[in-house]
């Protein structure tokens, strides 16, 4: 009983691999911090992308609010699928682009500056049949008109993007909003 009681002892004062112990109980909690950090910074990083290229969709807008057709070369209103081709062809960050982004465009009247409701139209992957369409009102000269965006992302962790304020869907994606404001050229 006093040889086991003494090699007890030893064993308590021993602090050989301590820091083998520390490393063991801290590493998973230090390495999901750093993937949860980098990960945030990616969803950041989409996000600046997104609003950039529908900077530059308005920006198109903006400056002509006609396109020449590709199939067949005449002078046409760019619909919902010619802007929000025109945001995919500007960030390669969003995985699938054209099947996770809704695109709205809504003329904002001057005398009372009524803005749409907060909840921008997002892609249903829950329920694909009950899709939002993309709205285009691309007005005419002189008048202001609110582009919103909004693509549908996914994590790698579930807690990843914890301190942005972004919505989470019931399938786990982030919806990452943009908006922009813009006002037509003169006709």
């Amino acid at each position: 009983m006093h040889i086991a009681f003494s090699s007890l002892r030893r064993f308590i004062k021993d602090e050989g691999a301590t820091v083998t112990l520390e490393f063991v109980i801290l590493f998973p909690f230090i390495i999901t911090v750093f993937i949860a950090t980098f990960e945030t910074g990616m969803i950041l990083s989409r996000q600046v992308l997104l609003e950039r290229s529908v900077d530059e969709a308005a920006r198109l807008l903006r400056l002509s609010r006609f396109i020449v057709d590709p199939a067949t070369g005449v002078r046409r209103r760019p619909n919902a699928d010619d802007i929000k081709t025109a945001i995919c062809d500007n960030t390669n960050a969003i995985a699938s682009c054209e099947a996770v982004l809704i695109v709205e465009l809504t003329v904002i009247d001057r005398a009372t500056y009524a803005m749409p409701d907060g909840n921008a139209p997002c892609v249903r992957r829950d329920d694909p049949s009950n899709m939002p369409p993309n709205q285009l009102d691309v007005g005419a000269g002189n008048q202001m008109v609110l582009i919103r965006s909004c693509a549908v992302i996914d994590r790698l962790l579930p807690f990843s993007g914890f301190g942005l304020n972004l919505v989470r869907d019931e399938t786990g994606g982030l919806h990452m909003v943009t908006a922009s404001i813009f006002v037509n050229e003169p006709d």
